[in-house]
């Protein structure tokens, strides 16, 4: 692009939508390459299927800890989606998902999680990871996946995210691309999964250019 290309970095993480699942083009297509492409930034993509705001916090960290980040654009997940650390010989971070069907779980999600745990958990994660980069002069851009139709631990209303008064919403994936996958044209549902099409990480990507 140019020869300041590779002198800022932009990091990315996320879940599965910032990875870029159900792209036949994954790396070239997602929302990531758009952006630093536009900015003629290099740029690294940590977003994982299925990581929780936990895992976000966690790896954004660690990278900037490790690695020199002039930018960040964090895409929040769904809030009843947890972790926790495994203490065996590996040490590992164990994912809590009301979809696994895993011991930890089962009992987590039968016993111990409740709504108001999730989304105080949620504000946990983003004040902390806006003080970070605050502290560390590091910009950076938020944005939410909060489907409509996601009810956490069972609950027949939905995921209730304004509950501060003077917390600030942030964009709601869905809120640029569309809430109705069938009706969207940002989505190849039902032929091709549930998650953006190029046409909606092309979408989203102007979207958080225009606001960086």
């Amino acid at each position: 692009k140019g020869s300041n290309r590779r002198d800022k970095m932009i990091l990315f993480d996320g879940c599965s939508w910032a990875k870029g699942n159900d792209l036949e083009k994954r790396r070239r297509d997602r929302w990531s390459t758009i952006v630093s492409d536009h900015l003629e930034s290099e740029h690294v993509n940590l977003a994982q299927g299925g990581k929780c705001n936990d895992g976000i916090l966690r790896t954004s960290i660690e990278y900037c800890e490790n690695n020199k980040v002039d930018l960040a654009v964090i895409q929040f997940t769904l809030v009843n989606r947890r972790e926790i650390l495994h203490y065996n010989n590996e040490n590992y971070y164990h994912r809590l998902s009301i979809n696994n069907k895993d011991d930890p779980s089962r009992s987590y999600f039968k016993y111990l999680n409740t709504l108001e745990d999730d989304v105080s958990n949620f504000y946990k994660n983003k004040f902390l990871l806006e003080y970070y980069f605050k502290t560390n002069n590091i910009r950076y851009y938020f944005v939410q996946l909060n489907r409509r139709d996601a009810l956490a631990n069972g609950s027949k209303e939905p995921c209730s995210w304004q509950v501060l008064s003077d917390a600030k919403p942030l964009t709601c994936l869905h809120d640029i691309i569309g809430h109705d996958k069938s009706a969207s044209p940002y989505y190849d549902y039902p032929t091709g999964g549930t998650h953006p099409n190029a046409r909606g990480h092309r979408k989203i990507a102007d979207h958080i250019i225009e606001n960086v």
